[in-house]
């Protein structure tokens, strides 16, 4: 059974009273696209959602990463969809690429793409999320952020920021995925240094900015004191800013999110979001593509250790650094 986990050590960015599932790409207007001529070794990568912001800057760096090293990779959109996805995957394999990957879509409704991957003896690689089973399989390799490291962020942030206790709302994705089971799990263990802190109800947004809108545009009119509004997810708390915005309440509910898209660190400079915990998505992909390598070279999938980079804190006191980039 595979358990190995490789830290790239990075400095984390904190901001000054605390310590501590995707900008949008220039490629993707294609829904898919490919690269041919450079090597006879193929990648196949099937992203969860262009439409997500940071699945979309990741796939630009993995494209251009990949590419950089001379391995040809195509590139397809299950558009949120799991069963287009498993489709897109069983499409690799019928042409013949060596390994196929993607930001897999579900923890178990991706376990036929797993299956099938292994059934074909390739090697999978899982980006950012986790498909149940991967662990007993030499061949499925995880690059990605430790997402309990992000939630648990978010409630350090929430106990500084809140010393004498608050009442807020959780924005969440799928209960189905890992990044929201870790990601509240560790939300909830830092809370726990303040149990003033209530969370007052939990609400699936699917990480949509969106049902992110709509759901705090209800949830004005359902509660009577709301002091954050905590969201798993960039999208879904760019959705929030707006309904506070229409509502006149930017200045009085603080709002934070995960991923560290360009629009959020925006709208951080901006004074709107109040945090969010980034994800290396450049580091990330560079990551993917060194796998890649290696695997071209003959590395056993079985010896290749899973990847994990750690969040960097973003709020107003150091967004500058980080749009700069």
């Amino acid at each position: 059974m595979k358990k190995r986990l490789l830290s790239i050590l990075m400095v984390t960015a904190m901001c000054a009273t605390m310590v501590v599932g995707c900008g949008t790409a220039d490629d993707t207007k294609d829904s898919s696209s490919s690269s041919k001529g450079k090597s006879d070794y193929l990648v196949g990568f099937a992203n969860n959602s262009d439409t997500y912001n940071y699945c979309a800057k990741f796939r630009s760096y993995l494209k251009d990463a990949t590419e950089a090293k001379g391995i040809s990779i195509t590139v397809t959109d299950a558009g949120g969809d799991t069963n287009v996805q498993n489709g897109q995957i069983d499409d690799f394999i019928v042409q013949n690429a060596n390994v196929v990957s993607a930001i897999s879509n579900d923890l178990d409704g991706s376990i036929p793409a797993l299956e099938a991957a292994k059934d074909a003896g390739l090697p999978y690689v899982s980006f950012l999320t986790s498909v149940s089973g991967g662990d007993d399989y030499d061949g499925y390799i995880y690059v990605g952020s430790p997402n309990e490291d992000a939630g648990k962020a978010q409630g350090e942030y929430l106990c500084e920021a809140f010393p004498d206790g608050a009442s807020i709302l959780y924005f969440t994705g799928a209960p189905n995925d890992q990044q929201y089971v870790d990601r509240k799990k560790g939300l909830e263990e830092a809370l726990k240094k303040n149990p003033n802190i209530k969370i007052l109800d939990e609400y699936n947004v699917e990480n949509s900015k969106d049902l992110g809108m709509s759901t705090a545009e209800d949830s004005l009119l359902s509660y009577d004191k709301i002091d954050a509004i905590v969201c798993q997810n960039d999208d879904g708390a760019l959705g929030v800013v707006e309904a506070l915005k229409s509502a006149g309440k930017l200045d009085s509910i603080q709002v934070l999110g995960i991923d560290g898209s360009d629009d959020a660190l925006q709208s951080i400079q901006d004074g709107e979001m109040t945090m969010t915990a980034l994800q290396d998505a450049k580091a990330q992909a560079e990551a993917g593509a060194d796998i890649f390598e290696k695997l071209k070279k003959g590395t056993d999938p079985a010896d290749i250790e899973d990847v994990n980079i750690p969040f960097k804190i973003v709020t107003k006191d150091n967004v500058a650094d980080y749009l700069s980039k």
